[in-house]
């Protein structure tokens, strides 16, 4: 069986810094990020499907604390989850309501590319991710 790595907190900030440079490469705008808690409700996933196996051991490790944050790009008042599906899927099974996340914040006005891609994959919320067993 595969050994599954569940990214750290440092590594979440390393990998925020790094979208974040290449989102200023190819949108020509700067961004900062920024560090909040925000509510579930407004996360949309960019990603269709979930590994099962992965999520059961997300699952287990929040029961223990894990905390690595979600990286999100905010877009007309929604969260698109550009990393942390496992971890933002399995909080709200958990019953949470908000999740921390860092948020890649525009300093100008763009469309990310994902917006595309959720809607062509019809995801709007969470809930409409499917599970695959691997």
């Amino acid at each position: 069986m595969k050994r599954i790595r569940l990214i750290t907190r440092e590594e979440a900030w390393k990998r925020a810094e790094r979208i974040k440079r290449e989102y200023e490469a190819i949108y020509g705008i700067k961004f900062e990020l920024e560090a909040a808690f925000i509510p579930l409700a407004n996360v949309v996933p960019t990603q269709a499907a979930l590994s099962e196996v992965k999520l059961l051991v997300v699952l287990q490790e929040i029961k223990h604390g894990y905390d690595a944050p979600i990286i999100v790009i905010p877009y007309a008042g929604k969260y698109y989850l550009l990393d942390g599906h496992h971890r933002a899927f399995a909080l709200k099974k958990l019953g949470f309501e908000s999740v921390e996340a860092i948020i890649i914040r525009p300093r100008g006005s763009f469309v990310p590319g994902v917006i595309k891609t959720t809607e062509k994959e019809g995801l709007k919320r969470l809930e409409d991710i499917k599970i695959v067993r691997d």
